[in-house]
């Protein structure tokens, strides 16, 4: 009988502990607006950089952020180019994860800000039309009117992206940002229609490639299935509703809001309104769950974790939150 050596041992058993971890590291996803991350302080005056070093120490202070969530699949908001993006992920405090920058170009002339995602090494990304990431026709021209207040054929989903991919878990990836204030009851409606074009989109663009669907991004809405704290009245909103159920063909919503996971309930904000616009999170600051990431109900027993991480800063790098989610990958 042939002996393995005993030295042998310690590193065989290093190797199959390694092994173990990287066949049971889930999937990390996440969702995080950055606050107008733009590649110069001058890009646009809408940004509140008053200079390239304000800016380099919004960029460090993200690039911190996200090295503490170690998502494998990032979807960005507030992003104005892919060389903003690119400055990030080369930041030496993110430079180790070895991002890949996926950029694409919204048109919404009104802010210039885009949907993006960051990838990492681990997951294998697919082409979609012969691209890694892509945008679609934004409107829903030529169908029925869905809403008796607003026609949606006249409204459009300017900011949204999508990525898919097939290890370590095949799945797409659905970036959005709807319309701001949830506050603004005209604005309601208009954020239901933006919410029948990702339905849409999910039928037609993501159910044909029998992958799971994620949907995720800064949405502006509330949940009234998964409450949590709100300084504004959430019962009659239909904007998560309509996304989650994206099939209305067969029974039950398609999507579940994994936030819906989070207790206490009172965790349950992702945002907050800076009333006086000093750039902190003051005591008397309303927040709320505008934040989401919705999952393929086909996922909902390999979820192992979902969380949004308030210790990662204080309210003065982004009036948001990131949201994550863990997914088992067996």
């Amino acid at each position: 009988m042939k002996h393995t050596p005993r030295s042998a041992f310690p590193f065989l058993a290093c190797m199959a502990l390694s092994a173990v971890a990287t066949i049971a590291q889930p999937l990390r996803v996440a969702t995080f607006n950055l606050k107008w991350l733009t590649a110069t302080a001058t890009e646009t005056r809408m940004a509140p950089w008053e200079d390239e070093e304000h800016l380099a120490e919004h960029r460090r202070a993200l690039a911190g952020i996200l090295t503490a969530i170690k998502a494998d699949v990032l979807a960005v908001q507030e992003v104005t180019s892919r060389a903003a993006l690119e400055k990030l992920a080369a930041e030496p405090a993110l430079a180790g994860l070895k991002y890949r920058v996926l950029h694409a170009e919204s048109e919404d002339n009104g802010t210039g800000q885009d949907v993006a995602f960051l990838v990492s090494p681990r997951v294998r990304l697919d082409t979609i039309g012969g691209a890694v990431i892509r945008r679609f026709a934004d409107t829903l021209a030529g169908r029925p009117a869905a809403l008796n207040r607003r026609d949606p054929r006249k409204q459009r989903l300017t900011k949204h992206a999508l990525v898919c991919f097939s290890k370590p878990l095949k799945a797409c990836a659905l970036g959005v940002h709807l319309l701001a204030h949830p506050d603004d009851r005209g604005r309601t409606a208009r954020r239901e229609a933006q919410a029948l074009i990702i339905a849409d989109l999910v039928r037609k663009e993501i159910a044909p490639r029998r992958s799971a669907v994620i949907v995720l991004g800064d949405l502006n809405d509330f949940d009234p299935e998964v409450g949590g704290p709100s300084a504004y009245a959430a019962k009659t909103r239909h904007v998560l509703r309509l996304i989650k159920d994206f099939d209305t063909t067969k029974p039950g919503p398609e999507l579940f809001n994994a936030a819906q996971l989070i207790e206490p309930a009172s965790r349950r904000y992702s945002a907050y309104w800076d009333r006086n616009k000093n750039g902190i999170r003051d005591a008397r600051d309303p927040h709320s769950l505008i934040d989401h990431i919705l999952v393929d109900k086909s996922l909902r027993k390999r979820v192992t974790q979902a969380d949004i991480l308030h210790d990662t800063h204080d309210g003065t790098v982004s009036d948001h939150w990131p949201v994550v989610v863990d997914v088992n990958v067996k």
